[in-house]
Formats: C-alpha cells, structure tokens, sequence
C-alpha cells in the first residue's frame, strides 16, 4: 500500500475526498471522469482504473450512482467513460484497466477546460441528463410514446381507453394480475429515476383502473 508524503495511504486520501461543492451537473460525464484523474495526478496518486471509479464517485456522486442505489458507483458507465470515450474516441487518456491511466498533452487542455467549467467561469453550452441509459430509463421513454400519456399530458385524459392504458402498460385486457404487475414496475421505474410527471400519469391510470370493475 502506497503513502503519500504526509503519510496516508492513496485509499485513506480517495476516502477523505468529498462531494465537488458547486454546479457539476451540466456537464457531460466524460469531462467529470477526466476531472478525477486529473485531481488523483495533482495529488500524486496513479490513476488505476479502481481509484478513479472511488475518486469519481466521490467527487460527483449525482452523477455516477446507480438507479436505485445512490450509496453505490455506477463502475460501468465510469468504465466506458475512461476507456471508451476519453482514451479510444477522445484522446484524453491513454492506457487501460490493467495498466491504469494517464491525461494525454490534448487530455491536458480539456481538463483545464474542464476545471473552468467547473468554477463557472466557462458556461457549458449543453445540458446532460444524469440517467443512464438503463432498463428503467428505456422502458419510461417508451412509456412516454404511447398514446394514453401524449393524451394525458395534452390535457386530454378523459379520451384515454382501455386499450390505450393496456398498450401503454404493455399488458393484455384478459390478465389483470399482469396489469398489476406491469403498473406496479412502472412505478418502480419513474420513482428510481425521478420522473414525476410519469408517476402522476400512472397514479391517473391507477385510479382509473380502480374505478372501472372490468379493468
């Protein structure tokens, strides 16, 4: 186990690391991850692949937890974030996951870039949604395509039918205990990825469900 100058332990200093005290949510994940291996480089720590998912997680936690279990990293995304996109697409870094990571001349500049971005001293010019493209997130957008929400949030919910609600929930109108099943997923799904204006569409649903005996 390697000790820094004042005596503590790369793990013990990655662990004092706390959450970035401003506005990290309007940039994009691949500039935060360089952001972490820049702040490991600054404080002399190498970069291996696993203090950089620790390092990252701690730095930016909003932006790198898993759905659903925010006390926990997302290692995946933070993986094809620093392998992927910043050393095969953008240059950012080079090595690998056994070798550990190193900011390239070109890494180099976006990270002060970045670092700018960060003080607010550069506007990011785009908004990033944190949710990552996972099983809730796609089976909520494809809920968001289906006629009884383009209804519902059209102002026009009292033209939703049976068979609409049905398609929107993906479920059959001989099988209530499916309907339940899918609806009650569905909630799962927009509460772990905070989609509000989904769950007061299903809560409609559900009170229409409710109301009708034959649903």
């Amino acid at each position: 186990m390697r000790k820094s100058e004042n005596g503590k332990s790369d793990e013990i200093l990655i662990r004092e690391v706390t959450e970035f005290n401003g506005d990290y949510l309007s940039l994009n994940k691949d500039r935060l991850v360089l952001s972490a291996v820049g702040f490991l480089e600054s404080k002399k720590i190498e970069p291996t692949f696993d203090k950089i998912v620790a390092t990252t997680f701690r730095l930016f936690p909003r932006k790198f937890s898993l759905i659903g279990f925010p006390e926990y990293p997302d290692g995946r995304t933070i993986y094809y974030c620093a392998y992927n996109h910043c050393t095969l697409t953008r240059k950012w870094l080079f090595g690998n996951v056994q070798s550990g990571f190193k900011i390239t001349e070109r890494g180099k500049y976006f990270l002060d870039e970045t670092k700018k971005m960060l003080e607010g001293k550069i506007k990011s010019t785009k908004i990033y949604k944190t949710v990552p493209r996972r099983k809730e997130a796609t089976f909520i957008a494809m809920l968001r395509k289906t006629d009884a929400y383009k209804k519902y949030m059209s102002g026009r919910k009292e033209e939703i039918t049976k068979s609409e609600i049905f398609e929107a929930l993906k479920a059959r109108p001989n099988s209530k205990d499916l309907t339940r099943f899918h609806l009650k997923r569905y909630f799962e799904y927009a509460n772990r990825i905070g989609d509000f204006a989904v769950t007061q569409f299903l809560e409609f649903i559900k009170g229409k469900m409710e109301g009708d005996k034959d649903t």
